[in-house]
C-alpha cells in the first residue's frame, strides 16, 4: 500500500496530542509494510514519516527543491522524516510550479491520501487528489485545509449535476487518527 500524507506544514506550534496522533498513524502504516509518501516536508508529514521509518517502513519525500542544499536552504525543509528524497524542482520554474510537479507526482503514486490540518499547499494537494479520483481520508481533528476542503466538497456536491466530475473519487470524513485505522483495516490494502 502506498500512502500520502498531507497536512499543516506550517511553523506553528504543534500540540503533544497531534504529535503523538501523528506518530500513531505512521506507527500504524509501518506495521502494515505502507509505503509513505510526503512532500518532505515539516509539520504532520515529517512526524508521520520519522515515525513510520522508527518501525521499518520507507518514506520516499518528493522535495520541490532542485538538490538538498536548494531543499534546506530556499525552503527550509529538513532532511528527517524521509528515507530517500526525490527532488522535483527544476532551475528557471517558477516556486509554483515546483510545488506543483511535486505534487502531481506524490499523488500518482498513490494508492490512498490522508490530509492532517494544512493550508494552501494541502488544499492544493486534495484538490489534485480528487481529480486523479483517489480515495482521500479527511481526518478533522487537525483543522485547516481538511475542513475547508470538505466544506468545499460538500457545497459542490449537492449541486452537482455531472457526476463524472468526482466519480471514482472517495471522500471519508474521519474525526481521528483512531478512526483512519479502523478504516484502513477495513478497506484491506495491499
Amino acid at each position: 500500500m502506498k500512502v500520502t500524507i498531507y497536512g499543516g506544514t506550517n511553523n506553528k506550534e504543534y500540540t503533544k496530542a497531534e504529535i503523538a496522533c501523528s506518530e500513531r498513524l505512521g506507527t500504524y502504516l509501518a506495521s502494515r509494510g505502507a509505503q509513505i509518501l510526503t512532500g518532505a516536508c515539516r509539520g504532520f508529514p515529517r512526524y508521520v514519516g520519522r515515525a513510520a521509518i522508527a518501525g521499518g517502513s520507507t518514506v520516499i519525500g518528493y522535495s520541490p527543491g532542485i538538490d538538498e542544499k536548494d531543499h534546506i536552504e530556499r525552503f527550509k525543509f529538513p532532511l528527517d522524516g524521509c528515507t530517500k528524497i526525490e527532488f522535483i524542482g527544476r532551475d528557471g520554474m517558477h516556486m509554483a510550479d515546483n510545488f506543483l510537479k511535486r505534487s502531481m507526482d506524490m499523488n500518482d503514486y498513490a494508492d490512498i491520501c490522508i490530509a492532517l490540518g494544512g493550508s494552501w499547499g494541502t488544499y492544493t494537494e486534495l484538490l489534485i487528489s480528487f481529480w486523479y479520483k483517489k480515495t482521500i481520508i479527511l481526518v478533522k481533528g487537525f483543522g485547516g485545509a481538511v475542513e475547508q476542503f470538505y466544506n468545499t466538497y460538500k457545497f459542490f456536491d449537492e449541486r452537482e449535476t455531472n457526476p463524472a466530475v468526482h466519480q471514482g473519487a472517495e471522500i471519508i470524513v474521519v474525526d481521528s487518527v483512531d478512526e483512519v485505522i479502523s478504516i484502513l483495516e477495513s478497506k484491506k490494502f495491499s
